[in-house]
């Protein structure tokens, strides 16, 4: 598969390229290696990328079909990371308990910390004996709870998608404690990212203020990033 990619070079010049890979997680892998950092690679992967893939198009469908049946049947599908939409109250407690309020598995509470792209994480430092906990705990569903909130069910949803992904990193030969480290880089290139936004947002004339900061926030929303809030003064017309 192809897959395109984005990064900035130590000049912050914004560049592109395409490289060939089994996976989008294999993509980000290879070009680590090779000494480029993307802030995003885009693609489709392939249905049959994972090992244990073999079945899953008997799962979609059976899922399909189950669907068909339960009228008003609850969201379990898994979803890429996301800012987590809904009750500002129910997200902002549950960052601030680390989600323990919510997720009973030490696995989950710890992807659930780089559920939302660009957000501020403290860099993860597990024991050996977190981390064969962490793999202990990969090949088991993330525990929903029929009727909860809808924004502990996004969020669910999100670590479920990022258990898939940390099982095919695995499956390709890395392990817990890399995958932990590239959910860190990634963490942080973001953040990076949506900092010199808003850094090029203030430094733009006054006069195109305010189409700088639509463009930068088109580009922090097509990468899932928070969007910066108006400047101010930016789009408001002055009373008479």
């Amino acid at each position: 598969m192809k897959y395109r990619y984005f990064y900035q070079t130590k000049d912050n010049e914004n560049k592109e390229g395409w490289i060939k890979a089994k996976s989008r997680e294999n993509a980000y892998a290879l070009l680590r290696k090779s000494g480029i950092r993307p802030y995003r690679v885009v693609g489709d992967d392939p249905l049959n990328w994972k090992p244990y893939a073999a079945g899953a198009a008997i799962v979609l469908l059976a899922t399909a079909l189950a669907a068909t049946l339960l009228v008003g049947r609850e969201d379990r599908a898994p979803r890429p990371r996301a800012q987590l939409d809904g009750d500002r109250a129910v997200i902002s407690a549950g960052v601030y308990s680390g989600w323990t309020n919510v997720l009973a598995s030490a696995l989950d509470r710890c992807l659930a910390r780089y559920a939302q792209p660009g957000r501020f994480v403290e860099p993860s430092a597990p024991t050996e004996e977190e981390l064969a906990a962490y793999e202990a705990e990969l090949d088991a569903d993330v525990a929903l709870v029929p009727g909860e909130p809808p924004e502990h069910r996004m969020l669910k949803n999100i670590v479920a998608k990022m258990r898939e992904d940390m099982r095919a990193y695995i499956a390709e030969g890395g392990d817990v404690a890399g995958y932990l480290e590239f959910l860190d880089e990634r963490q942080a290139q973001e953040r990076e990212f949506r900092e010199k936004a808003l850094d090029a947002v203030y430094r733009a004339p006054e006069s195109m203020r305010e189409r700088a900061w639509l463009g930068v926030n088109a580009r922090l929303k097509d990468m899932g990033i928070e969007p910066l809030a108006r400047p101010s003064g930016v789009g408001i017309e002055a009373e008479e």
